[in-house]
């Protein structure tokens, strides 16, 4: 689901790294099983011989090593030892890989629906907030409606890349029929991968930043248009968006801050940092 790397083990997805771990803690278990019966035939075959062997013949070096053991080593100990080691790795992996949600450069999900950025932004040069009507508006962005997406695809019903298989999903999705030119009654929804995501206690606004701070959508996603599939570029930890902050002059041609902050009213050049950005009731209330 997931393309390039995602930090997990052996480079692995995170969903599938689990699975092979769960794998392994199953070939441990097979390998504590089958060492155990082993020990216990040969404690059988020990009992089971009441004299002692006659053959001059000497046991080999493993010979003698595997009787050593059999005698002092306690198998069972060694095997609830290396699962325990095992289990605890896991943990270790697993809690270190829920440090990274939602950080992870590189993360691209595959979506039920292939829109290539590259053509859309960057051929046809259609802007972001076409689309994501609500990034001056609302906190969030907001994902585009298939309506949106209809205002062209109700005429052009087949693409430069994927023909008219990507663009039919849409149709199916609305219930539409592109003969006849009606809709239905049974719309489905799209079931899109959300790529960037922060903490539920972290408090982000899409307009503040946009209509406030000018931002360019660039600025924290990349040059979406020349993304074929979009995909994280930045950490979007909170020591990135500190940094930002601290580094960031705050657009002085903007009323808001000289009617709102003293410190503006004095200065005329400051960063947001210097205007309560770096505090903490600004994303954690």
């Amino acid at each position: 689901m997931v393309a390039g790397n995602n930090g997990g083990l052996f480079g692995l997805p995170y969903e599938i790294s689990i699975i092979v771990l769960i794998i392994l803690l199953g070939l441990l278990i097979l390998v504590a099983w089958l060492l155990v019966s082993v020990r216990s035939k040969v404690r059988e075959l020990g009992r089971e011989s009441a004299e002692p062997e006659t053959t001059s013949n000497e046991p080999g070096w493993f010979g003698r090593k595997w009787d050593w053991a059999v005698k002092n080593l306690n198998f069972t100990l060694i095997i609830l030892g290396i699962l325990f080691i095992g289990t605890i790795a896991s943990f270790v992996f697993l809690y270190e890989r829920a440090q990274d949600l939602g950080t992870e450069i590189g993360y691209a999900p595959e979506q039920p629906i292939k829109f290539n950025h590259k053509i859309h932004a960057g051929q046809y040069g259609i802007q972001c907030q076409y689309c994501h009507t609500g990034v001056d508006k609302a906190k969030n962005a907001s994902i585009p409606s298939l309506s949106t997406c209809m205002n062209c695809h109700d005429a052009i019903n087949s693409g430069p890349q994927y023909g008219t298989k990507e663009i039919a999903k849409i149709y199916k999705a609305l219930d539409y029929n592109p003969d006849t030119r009606t809709y239905g009654n049974h719309p489905t929804p799209v079931q899109w991968v959300r790529i960037h995501n922060l903490p539920d206690h972290v408090f982000f606004s899409h307009a503040q930043h946009v209509n406030a701070g000018k931002l360019a959508c660039e600025n924290c996603h990349g040059r979406v248009q020349e993304m074929e599939r979009v995909q994280q570029v930045s950490t979007l930890e909170m020591g990135w968006c500190i940094n930002c902050h601290r580094e960031t002059k705050a657009n002085t041609a903007n009323p808001y801050y000289t009617a709102t902050f003293d410190f503006a009213k004095k200065h005329k050049n400051f960063t947001i940092a210097q205007l309560g950005g770096v505090e903490c009731s600004q994303c954690h209330y």
